[in-house]
């Protein structure tokens, strides 16, 4: 068990009936029986309880959870064998994603987006440029985009992103949003050959390649070629540390992977950073991507790496292996995402394109809480404090 069980912090934690929420997606999201998933959900929770999961109250006794912590506990309980909800719950949820979008006839793909900025994140005597994703163009076969009407907005579409200009009228939230038509292009994409030193930069966000990580490298992989060496990188992620959420403010700014070497854990941005970094350290180009699961299910927000290799250009490698593994124990399933991916709604691929600044003031402590919403899902960005900033709701219909 690593050190983050031990922080419980009151202001760190949510009420109990989102916590509930964010473990249906996690463990129920194909259930048409939400009032029995829910009593099996809140089993597994009392359950955790007694196995010294901790949370706290509010003033009128109401159980407090850290959103981290519970999912980091119930992972780490279900890989020791103590606990059933990770194998019976949350890796058959996943596996069934990964299938049903396998089986589509289609690649179109029709996906609604929508941010809210809540009232309280920005000031309402000021024009604001508030900003959501949107699919790069170089990551489609085809993508069409129309943007939803905005009173009093001037809105303009940019590869990768939506902005509008507003002049709040101060008596709420503003929505600004799209409904996105697209197929997205198959794994083995050509940009970017001609420049590829960018991608082998020793810093970049939380790709930071320090003493320890530059050793790993060479424990793990030696004077390896390419393929080997990846494998090396690989194994050792999925085999040794556990992918689950993670407190950013925790992390250590000037070495970011070092601190995920030290606490065996890692999300699955810092697990592709970790990869990468590793990569970099043997002078393989490779780079951080982010988007959307396009599970109609579960569109969730997500992060993995693409690497280089001379024989087939960028190939992608996502640890989302590691849940539909079972933590690498099942060998069916363990290089599923090694080398390829399923349909992505792709935004951002760092350190060129990039979202960028949303248009709001973003606290230096936060969270991110994924639930479901009727046929999509809600993300939620939240200071410690509880108060959001934005929620995006993505459908996939």
């Amino acid at each position: 068990m690593t050190e983050l069980l031990q922080f419980a912090d009151r202001y760190r934690t949510i009420d109990e009936s989102r916590i509930l929420k964010a473990l249906l997606l996690l463990g129920w999201a194909f259930t048409d029986d939400t009032a029995h998933a829910l009593a099996m959900t809140r089993q597994a929770l009392d359950r955790w309880i007694g196995s010294g999961l901790q949370f706290h109250r509010d003033r009128l006794g109401q159980r407090l959870f850290d959103p981290v912590e519970v999912v980091h506990f119930l992972k780490s309980r279900g890989r020791q064998g103590q606990d059933d909800f990770w194998s019976s719950c949350y890796v058959p949820t996943s596996r069934r994603l990964v299938g049903e979008l396998g089986g589509r006839d289609s690649p179109h793909m029709d996906i609604t987006i929508g941010r809210t900025f809540a009232r309280g994140a920005f000031a309402p005597d000021r024009t604001l440029r508030l900003r959501m994703p949107l699919p790069l163009r170089s990551r489609c076969d085809y993508l069409d985009v129309r943007p939803w009407p905005c009173d009093g907005g001037t809105i303009s579409i940019s590869d990768g992103r939506m902005d509008v200009r507003i002049r709040p009228d101060g008596q709420g939230d503003i929505t600004i949003g799209a409904d996105v038509f697209l197929a997205p292009l198959p794994d083995g994409r050509p940009e970017d050959d001609a420049d590829r030193d960018i991608f082998l930069r020793p810093s970049e966000g939380l790709i930071r390649i320090t003493d320890p990580v530059a050793a790993l490298a060479r424990r793990l992989a030696g004077t390896a070629p390419t393929e080997r060496a990846v494998r090396a990188f690989w194994s050792f992620i999925i085999d040794e540390l556990i992918n689950s959420p993670v407190h950013y403010d925790q992390i250590r700014a000037d070495a970011p992977l070092d601190w995920v070497l030290e606490a065996g854990c890692y999300d699955c941005q810092l697990g592709a950073a970790l990869l990468i970094g590793l990569c970099r350290a043997r002078g393989i180009p490779a780079r951080l991507v982010g988007g959307h699961f396009l599970y109609r299910h579960s569109p969730t927000l997500h992060y993995w790496a693409e690497i280089w290799t001379e024989d087939a250009g960028w190939r992608p490698f996502d640890f989302m292996s590691w849940d539909l593994s079972h933590g690498g124990q099942d060998s069916a399933w363990r290089d599923h995402f090694y080398g390829r991916t399923d349909a992505r709604m792709i935004t951002q691929c760092l350190p060129r394109r990039c979202v960028g600044p949303v248009g709001v003031a973003i606290p230096a402590t936060w969270r991110v809480l994924q639930t479901a919403r009727g046929k999509g899902v809600d993300i939620d960005m939240v200071g410690l404090d509880g108060a959001s900033i934005y929620t995006d709701r993505v459908t996939v219909i």
